[in-house]
């Protein structure tokens, strides 16, 4: 049913099986032994000659074929030859036996892709200098690797006019090589429907069924992710940047429950696209939900208007004044998000006044619609990071009784709104009311840095390097991908800063 997402693993499976209409019955068994080009090699039951050749380092050229996607067989680019057999096999649909010979070269599949690139150029455009693939394109790589640099395509060539899929997404059936990868998505992983294929022949088309835009589909961008030839255009990226300029830096998904390892692509000091980084062997990493990969204009902030002083009491001063005031307020507590790395909110536990200060804070649910890729709902993806490094969650009122009571006379807070729930945002109000002294961390200034007595010009996640801890228990780092404008430092150094100062203020 549309909006239903199948369990990717049975796809994973599928394509290690090589699905149940190719004959694998069974992937239980001895391991079988087969050569590639020469090379003996073990494999897993059940794995296909394509990634056995990829094991065996051998790269063969597919444009249909993904590991999250089921195996279709459709651009004929992966054929190969074994021995013994009288035509060639499609290596993305052939399982790996025991005593196959495979050559991945030989005369005869060269010559077929040569052939497979012939026909997929005939009607494509020369519009490399104008597309926004122009630099990771696989027509591009595999024309000039195994194409054979001559057309004998002398009628003219179809054309189709640009169409919009909706508000995200456009298409240029011109560039098009109905490799079908965008179709199965939306069967397979989003369920929604949208794409199919039309007509025949050379009327051959991918489109939608009538009245159909992706507007309503959360994982639309993905279809742009997964064409491998700029068929498939994001407006929001689209005729923006060139890529040979972007330099990818791993990260993760901060507007998600599950923090999924992603691409930031920088140039010039600014972030231009968030992509999917897939981990090996994790199926659901290879996709991403558009609210989070539209969330790098969140943190596009002009370093002109950027708040970069600190602030005491409404006038600039020094950190190590900040430090002292902290000092001389009296016993501290620390309220740490759990949406901020664990080496930032462990530094920071260091200025609470004992071990039970340390509360954490936040409240986000982004509701499931695709269990498979998103099994858990909470936002706070860093909570047992937190909760490993001392701190307690659900303590918020403990905290507000103990500063009204004069107990806990400064309170640190490190937050971002966007991740708190009108409840929680009600208590730390109170909470930053009711304190004697009160010092606010947050990379994106809001309103409990007005209200703050003292506070810091911090980074943003993309401008540091720590780590998490997801749900499941997983570290995941994330890298540096911007520089902090000056006067503004990572959370870590901040903390650092603090400490030092006040451990050399006189008492």
């Amino acid at each position: 049913m549309p909006g239903q997402s199948p369990d990717m693993e049975s796809y994973r499976v599928a394509r290690t099986r090589a699905m149940a209409h190719i004959g694998a019955s069974d992937a239980k068994g001895p391991m079988p032994n087969l050569k590639i080009n020469n090379i003996e090699i073990a494999v897993e039951p059940g794995t296909l000659l394509l990634d056995a050749c990829a094991r065996a380092g051998f790269d063969i050229p597919h444009y249909c074929s993904h590991p999250a996607l089921s195996p279709v067989a459709t651009c004929r680019m992966c054929m190969v030859e074994i021995k013994g057999q009288p035509k060639l096999a499609t290596s993305c649909t052939t399982m790996a036996m025991d005593g196959q010979e495979v050559l991945t070269h030989s005369p005869a599949a060269v010559d077929a892709r040569a052939g497979v690139m012939e026909f997929l150029l005939m009607n494509h455009p020369l519009d490399c200098p104008i597309c926004d693939q122009a630099g990771e394109c696989l027509l591009q790589d595999y024309s000039y690797k195994y194409g054979s640099g001559d057309s004998r395509m002398v009628e003219p060539k179809r054309r189709y006019r640009y169409e919009d899929l909706g508000a995200k997404i456009v298409i240029d059936k011109n560039r098009c090589i109905h490799c079908t990868r965008c179709i199965r998505f939306t069967q397979e992983v989003s369920g929604t429907f949208e794409l199919t294929v039309a007509n025949r022949g050379a009327e051959l088309e991918v489109t939608t069924y009538a009245g159909r835009t992706m507007d309503d589909n959360p994982l639309a961008g993905n279809v742009v992710d997964l064409c491998p030839v700029g068929a498939l255009t994001s407006r929001d990226f689209r005729f923006n940047k060139r890529v040979w300029y972007l330099k990818p830096v791993p990260t993760i998904s901060r507007h998600s429950a599950m923090a999924n390892p992603i691409w930031a692509d920088v140039d010039q000091n600014r972030v231009w696209r968030f992509r999917p980084r897939p981990l090996e062997g994790r199926t659901a990493t290879c996709f991403m939900f558009d609210h989070e990969r539209y969330r790098y204009h969140r943190y596009d902030l002009d370093p002109t208007t950027r708040p970069a002083r600190s602030l005491l009491r409404g006038a600039e001063a020094s950190g190590e004044q900040v430090a002292e005031a902290l000092r001389e307020a009296g016993p501290a507590a620390v309220v740490a998000q759990g949406t901020f790395g664990c080496d930032a909110v462990q530094r920071l536990a260091g200025l609470a006044a004992a071990p039970d200060l340390c509360f954490g804070s936040g409240e986000c649910l982004y509701p499931i619609r695709f269990p498979a890729l998103q099994p858990s709902a909470d936002g706070i993806f860093n909570r047992r990071g937190l909760a490993e490094r001392g701190y307690r969650f659900g303590a918020l009122e403990e905290l507000l009784e103990r500063v009204r009571s004069g107990e806990v006379r400064a309170v640190v807070m490190l937050h971002d709104a966007e991740f708190s729930s009108e409840g929680e945002t009600r208590i730390l109000r109170d909470i930053l009311e009711a304190a004697r002294f009160s010092l606010v961390l947050e990379p994106i200034p809001g309103a409990f840095s007005e209200m703050a007595t003292a506070r810091l010009p911090v980074a943003t996640y993309l401008e540091e390097t720590d780590f998490i801890v997801t749900h499941e228990g997983e570290l995941r780092c994330y890298k540096k991908a911007l520089d902090p404008p000056k006067g503004v430092k990572p959370i870590v150094e901040w903390a650092r800063d603090l400490q030092k100062a006040s451990r050399t203020s006189p008492v």
